[in-house]
């Protein structure tokens, strides 16, 4: 049986190694039969690893001890990251990568990997970019390639943050194929949403998402995107585009083909769309007025230029290509 080794660190981040080694042992049902993979701990020495809380652990091995051949390494974020002890790692993990193994960092390992030079050429996330840039110093140079998530994982390199625990845990076992992405992404929920929401009786309806009928889908999806950072997988000829901002998605459709779709003639309005708006919160007055501006220089109109209410509230409205309202506000002066 191949083995997972966990590098500990003394003030190791406990919390941050748990969602991954039960998993490799456990399943749905209790204990594993036949699990793939065994998990090690790898230290500087024999001696009791503390992590932050307290707790200590026993290392199976050391740096010098450890097998030369193994599933996976993985390297555990906390303070010890800070102290030349981790600088013990580094020839392990140079040969994990020339061999090809599975590499997971979280938390200030991920910062390390980073001083290492070792994210140069996958992309990857960590503890924010400018953590990564302040120990990585001249020998980090690929802040191109740095994604904003709570995990990312790029071939067998695998970084996240301090609190993508769970994120990193599901990554790092997809990447060994610990079971089926369907279980794997099971266990992500479960953990994710917990037991109340994931079996309470769910609501007779959920609010899905915002659909907008378009003239012509190329100009809305640009002004979107431009004016106000929508992202979309968009291939530029399918007819119907998703667009997401946070949790909010909007989808698109063109007008002639919705019609032939469901059978039925339309009417759409030529000027602007007073019958809907879409509203967007932005964090204070000055970001309405800031905002406002931007979408004017991204190809919107002009309908209610920034003005602040009665009852409190800095608000201005744009129209997109084909009319439809768009409110930006804010209630913190």
């Amino acid at each position: 049986m191949k083995e997972i080794l966990y590098v500990l660190l003394d003030n190791y981040a406990e919390h941050e190694i748990v969602f991954l080694t039960t998993a490799i042992k456990t399943g749905e049902m209790g204990f594993r039969e036949d699990p793939k993979y065994d998990n090690k701990i790898v230290a500087s020495s024999m001696e009791l690893v503390k992590s932050l809380g307290g707790l200590r652990t026993i290392p199976d091995y050391t740096f010098e001890t450890m097998p030369k051949d193994y599933a996976a390494l993985v390297l555990i974020g906390g303070y010890g990251w800070f102290t030349p002890e981790a600088e013990n790692v580094l020839p392990c993990v140079k040969d994990a990568l020339a061999k090809g193994k599975v590499v997971g960092a979280i938390c200030n390992a991920a910062s390390w990997m980073a001083k290492q030079g070792f994210l140069n050429n996958v992309k990857h996330t960590g503890n924010g970019i400018q953590q990564l840039q302040q120990w990585g110093g001249e020998n980090y140079t690929n802040e191109a390639n740095y994604i904003n998530e709570q995990a990312v994982r790029d071939g067998n390199i695998i970084t996240a943050n301090g609190s993508g625990y769970l994120e990193f845990a599901r990554e790092m076992l997809l990447a060994i194929e610990n079971d089926t992405p369907e279980m794997i992404e099971r266990y992500y929920q479960f953990n994710k949403q917990g037991l109340v929401k994931l079996f309470s009786p769910r609501p007779r309806f959920s609010f899905n998402t915002v659909g907008l009928i378009t003239r012509e889908n190329k100009p809305i999806v640009d002004f979107y995107t431009k004016a106000f950072g929508f992202t979309t997988d968009w291939d530029g000829e399918q007819p119907n585009v998703e667009m997401f901002l946070g949790d909010m998605r909007i989808i698109l459709f063109p007008r002639d083909l919705f019609g032939q779709m469901t059978s039925q003639k339309y009417e759409y309005p030529e000027g602007f769309n007073g019958a809907t708006e879409l509203a967007l919160d932005v964090p204070t007055f000055a970001d309405v007025d800031k905002e406002y501006q931007h979408a004017l220089n991204c190809g919107g109109r002009s309908v209610l230029a920034p003005t602040t209410e009665p009852w409190g509230q800095r608000t201005c409205y744009v129209a997109d290509p084909d009319g439809n309202l768009i409110e930006i506000g804010s209630f913190v002066e």
